[in-house]
């Protein structure tokens, strides 16, 4: 019998993304397979940091990257896509004239999700018999213009939540000066009673760190190898990132502001190690699509 394919589009504060997947199992759990993995830097947030709304311009872009991505999906006979997108477009104020705009050219539906949504859908995506379940973990998906922080303790009690810092939002000077100190606070309120935390991280840039400081598949990274890689990043300019370490553009201005991000959370939830799964928004969109087939 074949398996059902799925499409899911997740549209960033610094990219849009497509995954083509599938659902296995492992263990007893459910695991997305992915197929296909497409990304284009749409830069969103630049506009809307800045004006507040998405310019012609980014929209014109926008169009052509919904119709590839569709067109992709067609090519494996995929007609339903699940389209969400977050940070950039739950701020733009044209938000609803963006995605009019984008259905009447493409015929694809975009739904704004909010960041405690964001949270719960990527959490959705691990597979927890992959790590040691006596520990609790601290979830650390970090954008381009929110973070979201998740904590996972062994008697499976969840908190959740969106802050509104991201590598965009940083270079753009665009972060709230009192936003360090309410994470501060949440963190410990909601973790300062456990022991043996360990972050998870999720997003482009953490899977390129780990990527840079050659770590194995769930191999996990030292506060002090990301502390080492900041430091090695921070002394080569944006061209030296493209040129030698072979980083797209629109990774390359953006991974030092996330690494530093990772680092401060870290360090205030008193975290030495931190996973790299490599899973994220559109694998927990492909989960959820799954559970609904099965349930017609």
């Amino acid at each position: 019998m074949k398996q059902k394919l799925f499409a899911a589009i997740d549209i960033g504060t610094n990219a849009g993304r497509i995954m083509i997947g599938k659902v296995t199992f492992e263990n007893g759990h459910e695991i997305v397979q992915p197929i296909q993995l497409v990304r284009a830097p749409l830069r969103l947030g630049e506009d809307v940091f800045e004006t507040g709304e998405i310019s012609e311009q980014k929209l014109k872009k926008f169009i052509l990257t919904m119709r590839s991505f569709k067109l992709l999906a067609s090519a494996y006979d995929i007609k339903k896509i699940k389209t969400y997108a977050t940070s950039a477009m739950r701020e733009a104020n044209n938000s609803e004239y963006i995605i009019d705009k984008i259905f009447k050219k493409t015929k694809l539906k975009i739904e704004i999700i909010d960041g405690d949504r964001e949270a719960e859908l990527i959490f959705k995506s691990f597979n927890f018999s992959e790590f040691e379940n006596t520990l609790p973990h601290l979830f650390i998906d970090v954008g381009g213009g929110s973070t979201e922080l998740t904590v996972f303790s062994p008697e499976k009690v969840k908190y959740s939540r969106s802050f509104q810092i991201g590598t965009i939002r940083i270079l753009k000077n665009k972060v709230d000066a009192g936003i360090w100190d309410e994470i501060r606070t949440w963190l410990l309120n909601d973790t300062g009673s456990f022991e043996n935390l360990t972050a998870i991280g999720t997003g482009g840039n953490i899977n390129k760190i780990s990527q840079l400081a050659r770590k194995r598949y769930l191999e996990p990274v030292s506060l002090a190898e990301l502390k080492e890689t900041y430091d090695y990043l921070s002394a080569m300019t944006i061209e030296e990132r493209i040129d030698q370490l072979r980083m797209n553009p629109d990774r390359a201005d953006v991974i030092v502001p996330a690494t530093e991000i990772y680092i401060r959370i870290m360090e205030m939830a008193k975290i030495n190690m931190i996973y790299v799964p490599k899973m994220g928004l559109t694998d927990g969109m492909i989960l959820e699509q799954y559970f609904e087939s099965i349930k017609k």
